[in-house]
C-alpha cells in the first residue's frame, strides 16, 4: 500500500471477526460496514505538544478523507481490488460502506482492521457490521452491531515489560530514540511524520481561497522568539482553545431515517448529501471567520493569530488568540448557519420532509495562558462545549436549539470538568453550613459569577438564554471612560469575605455613580436587565435567581463574565465590530 507512508514499530496487531457475521445469511442482498475513530482528541494530545497534535490532526485526516493526499481508505481499496463499494459517507475518521459482493466488503474490512491499527497504533475506534435485503435494514444492523461493540477498549502496542524504558511525556513504553524529544512512544512516533506543514491537507479547509494562504501562514510555535511563533499583542500570551460540534445532527438523520424507509433507492445519495452538507457548512464557517477576524487583524509580517488543530464533520478545534476568540466563533457560527441553510435545501430535493431551517453549532471555549497544558485546556473546552449544547436545548427554541457558547477564563489550577468548576471556582456560598445536616448546603444562598451558557445567534427567538451581544455590551460599558471598575471587580471576592460589606460597597458604588452620572447607572441597570429579566435596580446584589437552577437560593449575576472580557483585553473586538458596522 501507498497511503499514509511513515516509519513505524512492529507491533503484532489484530483482527478480530464477529461470529454473528458469518452466522448471517449469504442471501441478504446488501451488506455494510460502519467505521467510527473514537476518543479523537486524546489521540490527537497524547504527547501534550502543538507540533505533534498537528501531526495527529493531519494523519487523522488522512484516513478516510477522500479529499486527502495519499489517504489510507483508497490505498486499502487499491490494495485489494475492491470493487462495488459505495461510500455514502467518508469523512472525520468515520466511513459508511455498501456492498452486494459479501466477500468483497469482508476482504475489505480484514485488511483495513489491519491498516488502521499499523497506521494508527492505540487509536480508538469502533466497527460494525450488518447485513439485510436492502440498504436501510443493512444499516440499521450494521449500526446494531456498532453499539454492541462501542464500550469495547483495543489492546495498546506494543505491550512493555517491566524494563521497558517509557516516554517521558505520555508513559508509555518508548519505541524510538529522537534526537531532539529523546525516547518517544509509538502514538508520538506515528504523529511525528504528519507535523510537516508543507504537506498538511486539512488546514486548508480553513482557508478562505481568494486569500491563498500557505502553510507558512499559521503559527506552529506559541512562542513569541520563534520565527513560527503566535503573534501576540501588548504582551499577552492569552489563547483560547475552541472545540465546536453541532446541534439538531440528530434531528436530521431521524427526519433521514424516515425517509429512506420510504424511499430506500435513494438512500445512498440521501446520506451522501447531508455528509456533504455538514462538510461544507463546517468549511464555509471556517474560511468565512478567517476572513472576517483573522485577516483584518493581521499584522504586515505577521502570521494568522489562530492554529486549526481539526476539522472534521462538524467537529472542529482550534486555538485562536484570546482577544479574537468570541469574534471568532459569532463570525463561524453565523456562516456556517447560512451555509447549512442553503445546504438543507439540497435533501428537501431529496423529498427529506421535516428538517429544521438550519444547523447551529454548540461552542467551548477554555482561555488559557500559552504556557499551560493545551492537552488539558482541550478537555475543559469540550466540557463547556457539552454545556452549551445542553443547556442550548433547554432553551425553549421549538425548531432547532441555538448556537450557542460557554467561556471559561483559567486563572487557577487547571479543571477539566465544568459543572465541578462552577461549584468550586464560581460560587461563593453566604451562609454558615452545618456539619451535622447533610442538607445544609442546599439552605445555603449560592452567587454564581456568571451567566453560564450565551446565545450567539441574532434571531429574535432564542429562548430563555442571554445574548453574547448583550454581554459584549455591557463589557463595554464597563470599559468606557468614568466608570469605576474597581468596585464591581471587589465585590466577588468581598461576597466570599463579607457579604455584609459587600452590600454596603455595592450601595455606595450605585450611590456615587447615581449622583455623578445617573444615565450611566440607567444603562447598566438596563444592560443588567437584557440579561437578567429577573433582576432588579434595587436589589441590594447585581445578581437574579437563576433561571437553570435547582434552587431558589441559586443566584447569577453576568457581571463575573463581563471582567473576565475585559482581562483578556476585548478592544480587538470592539475594533471588528465598528469595522463591520462601517462596511
Amino acid at each position: 500500500m501507498t497511503g499514509m507512508s511513515g516509519q513505524g514499530s512492529q507491533e503484532t496487531l489484530t483482527v478480530q471477526r464477529h461470529s454473528d457475521d458469518r452466522a448471517m445469511s449469504t442471501d441478504d442482498p446488501v451488506a455494510c460496514l460502519i467505521f467510527e475513530v473514537k476518543s479523537i482528541q486524546s489521540f490527537i494530545f497524547f504527547s501534550g505538544r502543538l507540533r505533534d497534535a498537528i501531526g495527529g490532526s493531519e494523519l487523522i485526516d488522512r484516513l478516510t478523507n477522500h479529499k486527502a493526499k495519499d489517504n489510507l481508505l483508497d490505498a486499502v481499496l487499491a490494495a485489494t481490488q475492491a470493487s462495488g463499494i459505495e461510500f455514502p459517507r467518508r469523512a472525520g475518521g468515520a466511513f459508511y460502506a455498501f456492498c452486494r459482493d459479501h466477500g468483497v466488503l469482508d476482504r475489505f474490512a480484514d485488511l483495513w482492521l489491519l491498516a488502521v491499527q499499523q497506521a494508527a497504533p492505540s487509536l480508538g475506534f469502533v466497527l460494525g457490521r450488518g447485513k439485510g435485503d436492502s440498504f436501510p435494514n443493512a444499516f440499521l444492523k450494521a449500526q446494531i452491531d456498532l453499539r454492541s461493540h462501542n464500550s469495547r477498549e483495543r489492546t495498546h502496542y506494543p505491550i512493555p515489560v517491566p524494563i521497558a524504558e517509557r516516554a517521558r511525556r505520555t508513559g508509555r513504553v518508548a519505541v524510538q530514540r529522537d534526537s531532539k524529544d529523546g525516547a518517544i512512544d509509538v502514538v508520538t512516533q506515528r504523529n511525528k511524520p504528519f507535523a510537516d506543514l508543507s504537506q498538511a491537507g486539512f488546514i486548508h479547509r480553513y482557508s478562505p481561497p481568494e486569500a491563498h494562504l500557505k502553510w507558512e501562514d499559521w503559527p506552529r510555535s506559541l512562542e513569541t522568539e520563534d520565527v513560527d511563533g503566535f503573534p501576540f499583542v501588548r504582551g499577552m500570551r492569552d489563547v483560547a482553545m475552541i472545540h465546536a460540534d453541532g446541534n439538531g445532527m440528530g434531528q436530521v438523520l431521524i427526519k433521514i431515517s424516515e425517509t429512506v424507509k420510504q424511499n430506500s433507492k435513494d438512500f445512498l445519495k440521501i446520506y451522501e448529501t447531508f455528509s456533504q452538507a455538514v462538510e461544507k457548512s463546517t468549511c464555509h464557517g471556517a474560511q468565512q471567520a478567517a476572513r472576517e477576524v483573522l485577516l483584518p487583524m493581521r499584522q504586515k509580517g505577521e502570521l494568522l493569530a489562530a492554529r486549526p488543530i481539526l476539522l472534521g464533520g462538524d467537529d472542529v478545534i482550534v486555538l485562536v488568540r484570546a482577544d479574537l476568540a468570541l469574534a471568532y466563533i459569532q463570525a463561524f457560527a453565523r456562516a456556517f448557519e447560512e451555509e447549512s441553510r442553503r445546504q438543507l435545501q439540497e435533501l428537501t430535493k431529496l423529498e427529506v420532509k421535516g428538517l429544521p431551517d438550519k444547523l447551529t453549532l454548540g461552542f467551548g471555549v477554555a482561555f488559557i495562558g500559552a504556557s499551560q497544558p493545551f492537552s488539558m485546556a482541550v478537555t475543559l473546552a469540550e466540557s463547556l462545549m457539552s454545556h452549551a449544547k445542553t443547556r442550548a436545548k433547554q432553551s425553549g427554541v421549538q425548531d432547532i436549539a441555538p448556537s450557542s457558547v460557554v467561556f471559561y477564563r483559567v486563572t487557577t489550577a487547571l479543571m477539566e470538568d465544568y459543572s465541578a468548576l462552577v461549584k468550586k471556582v464560581l460560587t461563593h456560598y453566604e451562609g454558615e453550613a452545618d456539619d451535622g445536616d447533610t442538607n445544609s448546603l442546599s439552605r445555603r444562598r449560592a452567587y454564581i459569577h456568571t451567566l453560564g451558557t450565551y446565545v450567539l445567534s441574532a434571531d429574535k427567538n432564542v429562548g430563555s438564554l442571554p445574548r453574547l451581544s448583550d454581554l459584549e455590551a455591557l463589557t463595554a460599558l464597563l470599559q468606557g471612560e468614568n466608570m469605576a471598575r474597581g468596585p464591581v471587580r471587589g465585590l466577588l471576592n468581598l461576597l466570599q469575605l463579607d457579604p455584609a460589606q459587600a452590600r454596603t460597597s455595592w450601595r455606595r458604588w450605585r450611590q456615587l455613580l447615581h449622583d455623578k452620572q445617573p444615565q450611566k447607572l440607567s444603562e447598566f441597570d438596563q444592560r443588567l436587565q437584557a440579561l437578567m429579566p429577573r433582576y432588579q435596580p434595587d436589589a441590594d446584589l447585581p445578581y437574579a435567581l437563576c433561571d437553570d437552577g435547582h434552587s431558589h437560593q441559586e443566584f447569577c449575576s453576568p457581571l463575573g463574565d463581563a471582567l473576565e472580557l475585559l482581562a483578556l483585553d476585548h478592544r480587538a473586538l470592539a475594533t471588528i465590530q465598528q469595522q463591520e458596522v462601517m462596511v
